[in-house]
């Protein structure tokens, strides 16, 4: 890790350069800019509400790093106390890092090497999840009741184990940034929990693949395997901006993985959350790829103090091929718009937009190409929630009423209405929507803005 010597001290320019600055995210700069100075402009969604998001832009010399390893990454972030941390930084993401490396030279744990550091109380053994399979198989002897014992506890253990190693909690005040074209982290779950004031930006970020995921027996009439891990989680935190990043499986991308049970052996969860009373979140440019539950915001149902939180604006986002979750909202008032969704296989989708309880879905002027096979009244899904808005938005190029749509499909129980009781004004651009998919599919992920180091 280095940390600058010399560090640019210059003031932020004026409020209508700063707003020029934010609105070259639209388009592919014609230079490379240090990313780690720029702030949230004011309007651009709700993260820029207030004070809106200035992430580590004040960072003093002392506070600026370059990083090219996990190591290195977590040391700059505050390590196991970075949660507290509250001075302004900039970190600069410079290559790959994995999330799974040792000390410099000594390789990379696997699950395996991670498994055998448990032994299992009643046999000895090291724990292995071959042997935990076995064991809770529901069609032997354990049948279909919740794992418990010695083997239950050792995947607890080895479960806490790979934690310690990619779980990493953000600061306050913090500005995580990739470097040119190619700054990518893999394997790690990304955590800014009861902090506030993030920006990241200009990263890839794959594959928080879980080692030893959870069997949960009562989870639907078959059972599921749940996995612990979203590649970047915002959680309890106020104000974040997340932008030009792409997020995405890696190299286990789920129709790769196996069915064990007969259920679909789950080795991730979400890609981007915003969960437990966040609030003030603007999440734009950013890939979405391939993966099943894609955004939840919202963390639970019974999570009454989550009322007049997680207001959250999602714009000029690409999801490739999403399941579902894209996003599935409980209690926010959520604008969505100028998205551009495709999915690619009927197989693989359950829905777009989930309206939880007392959610607000705000969804105008969005392109979304479907699948041969799929209706378009399967792109809302109803949990318990009662209206959401929808205006202006493209199927296969086609004006789609898409709550009318919904709506001529369910019953009159399940049918919503448009009432969702506010208007967004945080919009600094909005696109035609005939015009959404070429610019998000050609402006939107990691790497469009190249970004150099100071």
């Amino acid at each position: 890790m280095h940390q600058y010597s010399t560090v640019r001290r210059a003031a932020l320019a004026s409020t209508m350069a700063i707003m020029l600055g934010a609105n070259l995210a639209y388009s592919t700069p014609a230079t490379a800019n240090d990313l780690g100075r720029e702030i949230l402009a004011k309007g651009d969604g709700w993260g820029s509400y207030g004070p809106g998001v200035t992430g580590g832009s004040a960072a003093d010399s002392s506070h600026v790093f370059e990083v090219s390893t996990w190591q290195e990454l977590r040391a700059a972030l505050g390590g196991s106390n970075a949660q507290r941390e509250t001075t302004p930084r900039i970190i600069y993401v410079k290559s790959t890092i994995n999330a799974m490396a040792k000390e410099e030279g000594e390789g990379v744990y696997t699950c395996e090497t991670l498994a055998s550091q448990v032994i299992v109380s009643d046999s000895g053994k090291a724990f292995s999840m071959a042997d935990f399979i076995e064991h809770f198989n529901p069609e032997g002897a354990w049948g279909m009741v919740t794992p418990s014992g010695p083997l239950e506890a050792a995947r607890v253990a080895a479960t806490k184990l790979q934690s310690q190693q990619i779980q990493q909690r953000f600061g306050s005040n913090v500005s995580l940034i990739g470097v040119g074209k190619d700054a990518h982290i893999i394997g790690a779950h990304l955590l800014a929990k009861e902090v506030s004031n993030v920006i990241v930006r200009n990263l890839r970020i794959s594959d928080a693949y879980d080692c030893f995921p959870e069997w949960d027996p009562t989870d639907g009439s078959a059972g599921n395997w749940n996995s612990l891990y979203d590649n970047l989680s915002i959680m309890t935190t106020e104000r974040a901006w997340i932008d030009h990043v792409t997020l995405d499986d890696g190299e286990h991308p789920r129709q790769s993985l196996p069915k064990v049970y007969g259920r679909l052996f789950q080795v991730h969860d979400g890609l981007l959350d915003v969960t437990h009373g966040s609030n003030y979140v603007t999440a734009s440019y950013n890939i979405f790829d391939d993966h099943d539950k894609v955004n939840l915001i919202g963390s639970s149902d019974s999570r009454i103090d989550d009322r007049d939180k997680l207001k959250v604006t999602m714009h000029h986002n690409h999801w490739r091929n999403p399941g579902q979750r894209a996003p599935r909202v409980r209690f926010g008032q959520v604008d969505v718009f100028n998205n551009y969704a495709e999915i690619l296989a009927t197989k693989d989708f359950t829905s777009l937009w989930g309206v939880g309880i007392e959610s607000a879905i705000y969804a105008e002027k969005n392109a979304i190409d479907l699948a041969s096979g799929i209706p378009a009244s399967k792109i809302i899904k109803r949990y318990v929630g009662k209206h959401i808005f929808t205006s202006d938005n493209l199927v296969n190029g086609t004006p789609t009423d898409l709550l009318e749509v919904y709506n001529a499909s369910v019953s009159a129980a399940d049918q919503l209405t448009d009432n969702v009781g506010w208007v967004p004004t945080l919009r600094l651009h909005v696109d035609e929507v005939s015009d959404v998919k070429a610019i998000v599919t050609s402006q939107a992920g990691a790497g469009i803005i190249d970004s150099t180091l100071p």
